[in-house]
């Protein structure tokens, strides 16, 4: 909590250090915001991922029968791998159904396959013109995990433990995982997870992609232990003042999208549509 606040605080003071206005940090990836679902959509951020790259993903009917396990449940909009579920064999995938079936106002859910390879890494971006051919901002963090197989990492976790491993890389390497990102789109700031079996593979594009998180995506390597007090807000003073140079150089638009309201309220507009549903439902059955 207390580097959530320090990153919000050094960046709201950035911001108004090269006048920008920080209440357009929800724009910033405002172009690749479903405004037809009031999200960033899971399935429409999938869909720009090269195929290469993409795990089979999709709507999950209740009669989909895998043909390999695991596969992990996603709902369509989360953060921090909040409601995530990982299935081992069809037996587990049906009780995860019927555990969500009984949750009221339940978002849609996605079915995705597991990823191969043993190891998992989160590349944080910051990129201010997003047209220069170079990331302002770039790490690499591992999330290590020794305790589980397949394990659903997130710093809630408490098996998981992240290591920033940046300085594995040279300004080349991360140049190139910089490339990487924009093939997938041209994001001010991102947070994308893949797995992958070496640094190796990382580096020659032999992946998959987890997950792109576009809405809040924190800067993760701040969650190594080794990181001092001092090392950390060198970090945060340096990337939240590129975010508020990203944050100034938004175009402007006539009408822009409400994206933090809608995405606030979308599990309650979800759950009051069913909850209308349900009370029209009852009303039927005593006519």
């Amino acid at each position: 909590m207390h580097i959530t606040i320090l990153i919000i605080l050094t960046y709201i003071a950035c911001c108004l250090r090269v006048g920008a206005a920080p209440w357009k940090f929800f724009q910033l990836n405002a172009r690749y915001f479903s405004n037809d679902q009031g999200i960033f959509s899971k399935l429409s951020i999938d869909a720009l991922i090269p195929d290469r790259w993409r795990l089979h993903q999709v709507p999950d009917d209740g009669a989909i029968t895998p043909e390999l396990y695991p596969v992990f449940m996603k709902p369509e909009w989360g953060q921090n791998a909040h409601g995530i579920h990982r299935a081992d064999n069809f037996e587990d995938l049906q009780k995860i159904r019927q555990s969500l079936g009984e949750q009221t106002g339940e978002q849609q859910y996605i079915l995705q396959e597991g990823a191969p390879g043993c190891r998992e890494f989160e590349i944080f971006s910051i990129d201010i013109t997003k047209n220069d051919g170079r990331h302002d901002v770039v790490t690499v963090t591992e999330a290590v995990n020794k305790s589980e197989a397949n394990p659903i990492n997130s710093k809630y976790n408490k098996n998981t433990r992240y290591v920033d491993i940046s300085d594995s890389f040279s300004s080349d390497q991360i140049a190139v995982l910089g490339e990487y990102l924009d093939e997938v789109g041209r994001f001010a700031i991102s947070r994308m997870s893949v797995r992958t079996d070496s640094i190796e593979s990382l580096v020659a594009g032999r992946f998959h992609v987890i997950e792109v998180n576009l809405f809040l995506p924190m800067p993760i390597n701040l969650l190594d232990d080794s990181y001092d007090w001092l090392a950390r807000f060198k970090f945060i003073r340096h990337a939240m003042m590129n975010l508020a140079l990203a944050t100034k150089a938004i175009k402007p638009v006539d009408k822009p999208p409400a994206i933090f309201t809608r995405m606030m309220l979308y599990g309650r507009r979800k759950s009051s549509t069913i909850s209308n549903i349900n009370k029209l439902a009852e009303r039927r059955t005593l006519l």
